[in-house]
């Protein structure tokens, strides 16, 4: 009995060595080669590599996307001034866009150059700033400031005001430069001419009248 006993513990024994010792792991094919073994690739310089291996890539951007700069007639650069200088709206605008050029105004200007454009906004107020921000709607320099010009600082920004090309989209700014240049028409600036039709020569009778009491 004795001798069974050992015999069976040496064969459990040699059994387990055998099959540690053997042991060999033959997983089966993979599902999907390209999620398990990813290959990075950079997002604008991969393709060519990518294309030469004959191989696709389809993180294009989506149809129709323009980069920024390349939106024309507004792709003019940041050092451009003289091109700026000279840029148009090419939207066609009513009296509706200028109120949302006014909406916009207050919640994205307003709090720097104050709600009437005079350069005493909330911030300017509380100290933070050492210099008044621009007076938009009685200083001699900023109401000679093209619609362009205008348009090309909330775009890059100007001095130490940044810029807001990222919180407005292309017609959102030029509805505030609408509104900037309404108000500076009102206030000794030149002719209002961004609204079409009517009420543009409705407006500039508005201007003319004024600098006749004046």
């Amino acid at each position: 009995m004795r001798k069974l006993t050992l015999y069976i513990l040496f064969v459990f024994a040699t059994s387990l060595v055998v099959s540690c010792s053997e042991y060999n792991r033959k997983p089966g094919r993979t599902y999907a080669p390209d999620m398990v073994y990813s290959r990075a690739v950079d997002y604008y310089n991969g393709t060519e590599k990518i294309e030469a291996e004959k191989g696709s890539y389809n993180k294009m951007p989506v149809k129709g996307t323009v980069a920024r700069e390349q939106a024309l007639p507004d792709h003019i650069s940041e050092l451009d001034t003289l091109a700026a200088n000279a840029n148009t709206c090419s939207f066609t605008f009513g009296e509706k866009d200028i109120e949302e050029g006014k909406r916009l105004f207050l919640i994205h200007c307003a709090i720097c150059h104050g709600e009437q454009m005079d350069g005493n906004g909330p911030l300017y107020n509380s100290g933070k700033f050492a210099a008044m921000p621009a007076n938009l709607k009685s200083g001699e320099k900023y109401l000679k400031f093209t619609q362009g010009r205008i348009y090309h600082a909330i775009v890059y920004g100007k001095n130490t005001m940044g810029s807001y090309a990222s919180q407005l989209d292309t017609k959102q700014r030029w509805k505030i430069v609408a509104y900037i240049k309404k108000v500076q028409s009102e206030n000794g600036g030149e002719a209002f001419t961004m609204v079409k039709g009517e009420n543009a020569a409705r407006d500039t009778t508005k201007v003319e009248d004024k600098k006749a009491i004046h």
